[in-house]
Formats: structure tokens, C-alpha cells, sequence
């Protein structure tokens, strides 16, 4: 892994860019609420908040005592990492750890405008630093699987991947609409079975911008396995965008950096 005790952010942006965690001032609990906003309403996310509702977010992961870095350039704040004390407990039962044992990365995120400058890799190396000297063994986060899709006659597993990719990338430029394949519960088990190990030991299939982001700082990464299955949780939206869970096991990055 990259040496954890070095500054990682561009050279470009490394005197302008302070990190740290947010001060619980109201002027800067708006700062990094609207940062929240314009992140999730922006590329890929294309979600809905407002400033209301993103402010309320904020507080209430104050409220639960997360640790929440933010990067700041001059008196703006361009991002932020939010990390919880423990699963979610709606999402418990698909991570097999401990809960006191683990810290949970719920949200990172950075303005478009400042993507490409290692500003996400600097707030997690950050926060690996002061976790490393904690009781907590693990590192986990939760991500969009890739969506279902089917092969075509004597097509590959791997080769529909690509071509799926492909597709929905054109799809997406294009406006055009992607439909997901209906799947049983027991199908979606299955792909999802065999979609990480595919991108364990294939990572460019991997269409996780978050998986990106934490095998670029650990090398491999692990993934929730109960009873011989990948854990996933069905996607509460109803879009088929189902998630996986990621873990970092904290005691071997301990044993890469001594």
C-alpha cells in the first residue's frame, strides 16, 4: 500500500487543500451541507436534495458522533467523508463483524470541479491514520453492486460484463432508458456470488467508483461472506441497483505499515 505517513494529494492543489474535521460551527455545518447537495444532485448521482434536507443529514450524523472530514479550499468546503461508529442497523445483518469492532464509511464525495486530486484518497488515508491507533479492526462501506444483466448463447460471464458496461455507458450519453432483468432472490444471490469473485480477481470489470477508491489505497479488498454467500441488500428504491459490502481487515494493513 502507499506509504500511509505522506501527504497523498496532488501536487497541484497540496497548499490549497487543508483537511480536517468539521468544526460543529453552524456557518460550517451550511458549508458542507450544500457540498453534500451539489455532490448527490451532480454526476453520477443525479439524486434530489435540497438545502433543508441536506442540512438536516449533516446534523443528524453529528447528532450519532460520526467522524466527518471535510477539505476546504481558502473558506469553501468542496467534500466531505463521513464515517459512523458501527453498522447501520438496517444493514447489520449482512456485515458479519462485531459492530464495536468496526467503523462504517457511510458517505464520501467531492465537487466535480475538484475531482482527479486525490482529495478522497487523502480524507480516507486521514482517517486510517487515527483508526489504526483505535480498538477498531475493520473498515467497511457499503456499494452499488453491478445491475443484473443476462448472457447471450455461448457468451461469457466476463464478456457480457464488459459488453454491459459498454452499452449502458453509450445508454446513459444517449438518454436512453436501461431495463434490468427481473431475477428471484435466488438469482440475485447466484450473479452476485459470482460477480465479485469476477472483479476479486478481475478489479477493472469492477463499475464501483467507492471499490475504485479503497483498492487504490489497500490493494485488495474483502468482501461480507456469511455461510458461503456474498451478503447484498436489496435496493429499497426498487431500481436493482442491490448493495454489496466491502471490508478492510485493519489487522493486516497494521502489519504492512510497522
Amino acid at each position: 500500500m502507499k506509504n500511509i505517513k505522506e501527504n497523498w494529494l496532488k501536487e497541484r492543489v497540496r497548499k490549497e487543500c487543508q483537511i480536517e474535521e468539521l468544526k460543529k460551527l453552524r456557518e460550517e455545518i451550511l458549508k458542507c451541507s450544500n457540498a453534500y447537495r451539489d455532490v448527490f444532485n451532480g454526476a453520477p448521482f443525479f439524486e434530489s436534495w435540497d438545502t433543508e434536507s441536506a442540512l438536516a443529514e449533516i446534523n443528524s450524523y453529528i447528532d450519532d458522533k460520526a467522524t466527518i472530514l471535510v477539505p476546504k479550499f481558502s473558506d469553501q468546503i468542496v467534500g466531505f467523508l463521513v464515517a459512523i461508529n458501527g453498522v447501520p442497523e438496517n444493514q447489520r445483518c449482512f456485515v458479519p463483524v462485531k459492530n464495536e469492532q468496526i467503523k462504517f464509511v457511510e458517505e464520501v464525495g467531492v465537487l466535480s470541479e475538484y475531482r482527479s486530486n486525490l482529495i478522497a484518497s487523502e480524507m480516507v488515508r486521514i482517517l486510517l491514520l487515527n483508526y489504526l491507533t483505535e480498538a477498531q479492526n475493520y473498515i467497511g462501506y457499503r456499494t452499488n453492486a453491478m445491475r443484473y444483466f443476462e448472457t447471450k448463447g455461448s457468451e461469457s460471464f466476463e464478456s457480457c460484463a464488459i459488453r454491459t458496461q459498454l452499452e449502458d455507458a453509450v445508454k446513459r450519453v444517449n438518454g436512453e432508458k436501461i431495463i434490468i432483468p427481473e431475477f428471484s432472490d435466488s438469482e440475485k444471490q447466484k450473479f452476485i456470488n459470482r460477480y465479485i469473485e469476477m472483479i476479486k480477481n478481475m478489479p477493472n470489470y469492477d463499475v464501483s467508483n467507492s471499490n475504485a477508491l479503497f483498492r487504490s489505497i489497500f490493494g485488495d479488498i474483502d468482501f461480507c461472506n456469511i455461510n458461503g454467500n456474498y451478503s447484498f441488500q436489496k435496493d429499497p428504491t426498487g431500481e436493482g441497483n442491490d448493495r454489496i459490502f466491502p471490508i478492510v481487515d485493519l489487522s493486516e494493513t497494521k502489519k504492512l505499515i510497522r
